[in-house]
């Protein structure tokens, strides 16, 4: 009798213990949904509304790898009530679930591309979402880098200043051009080395490209990103729940809660301090033609589209094999055909 009222006793502790294990997660979910509710969500994108190459589906579909569209938005003071902004930071962040690696593809936005339905014009590449907003801007991305994005995270650089701030400010290396240029002045003083910069500070140094050209502004705003990652990676959980709620009224993004939660908890294994990055075209000024398009200049032509994919393939998949599908083959010579195959002597700004 003993042994069986024991039994009973421990039976009903564990009952207890579990009840409260799972009233806990409960509560700790639903207080993470509430948290995450905060976002500025928009709808699902579909597959088939954006441009996805069945055969990009057939090459991809046995890899683990997700890729998410990241969308800076910059509104530069130009004419019109426009409801959507030109995305001058394009990323592709994609997260190889099987290696633990991230890997950030940088998207010039100059590149001349075909923007899809309803557009269905050559243009450069942050015009896409000037247009038609985040979907358009991923259908974009679909139908000339041959990928199969539907998610995206976007945020405006006006919010970016307000997330530094956030974090507490952001440690970069700055050059003595950029402390000295006068045109987006810096207020920072003295000789190139690492300085801390506040929200407006680092927002106005992403923005800096007199000096040099848009692919050294595009690593600018990569080595803010990566500053914000770094002062963040080593938070507590405490920390990063409070740093979150205040963060997530400034992003917009059409992932569920159950897709946040899920790759945030994949990134607790990952290794945060080895984010490799790679840009679009790869060899900068050197694969490129300039052109002029509709008034806008510059825009530029790529030494090979067809190949550029094959790399970024390569990169984010290690498919050294890839063949480009039928519909970017198809982009790539209604492009050359209306500005006129690339040229070596034509190659750089």
């Amino acid at each position: 009798m003993k042994l069986k009222k024991w039994v009973k006793v421990a039976i009903g502790v564990l009952a207890g213990t579990g009840i409260i294990s799972i009233c806990g997660y409960v509560g700790v979910n639903m207080y993470v949904d509430s948290m995450l509710n905060n976002l500025n969500k928009t709808d699902d994108i579909k597959e088939e509304e954006v441009s996805i190459a069945d055969s990009v589906k057939e090459q991809v579909i046995n890899t683990n790898v997700v890729n998410i569209a990241l969308f800076g938005t910059d509104h530069d003071g130009g004419e019109g009530d426009d409801s959507f902004e030109r995305s001058d930071a394009t990323k592709i962040i994609s997260l190889d679930m099987d290696h633990k690696t991230i890997m950030i593809t940088n998207l010039q936005r100059d590149n001349i591309i075909y923007i899809p339905d309803p557009i269905n014009d050559f243009d450069k590449l942050n015009h896409a979402h000037w247009y038609g907003g985040p979907q358009l801007a991923v259908k974009t991305i679909n139908a000339n880098f041959d990928l199969d994005i539907t998610k995206y995270v976007g945020f405006s650089f006006d919010s970016l200043e307000r997330i530094v701030d956030l974090v507490g400010g952001v440690d970069i290396y700055l050059t003595r051009a950029e402390i000295s240029q006068q045109i987006k002045p810096l207020g920072v003083y003295g000789d190139a080395g690492v300085y801390h910069l506040n929200g407006y500070q680092a927002l106005t140094y992403c923005r800096i490209r007199e000096i040099d050209s848009d692919y050294t502004r595009m690593e600018r705003q990569n080595n803010v990103i990566m500053a914000i990652i770094d002062k963040v990676k080593d938070k507590n959980i405490l920390e990063l729940v409070d740093l979150a709620n205040q963060i997530m009224p400034y992003i917009e993004t059409n992932l569920s809660n159950e897709d946040i939660k899920s790759y945030l908890m994949s990134l607790l294994t990952f290794d945060l301090s080895n984010i490799k990055q790679y840009q679009v075209p790869e060899g900068g000024f050197d694969d490129i033609n300039v052109r002029s398009y509709k008034g806008y200049h510059p825009l530029y032509l790529l030494r090979s589209y067809s190949d550029m994919v094959k790399q970024l393939h390569k990169n984010i998949y290690n498919d050294d094999n890839y063949q480009p599908s039928e519909q970017l083959l198809e982009i790539e010579k209604s492009i050359y055909e209306y500005f006129g195959e690339w040229k070596v002597e034509d190659s750089g700004a």
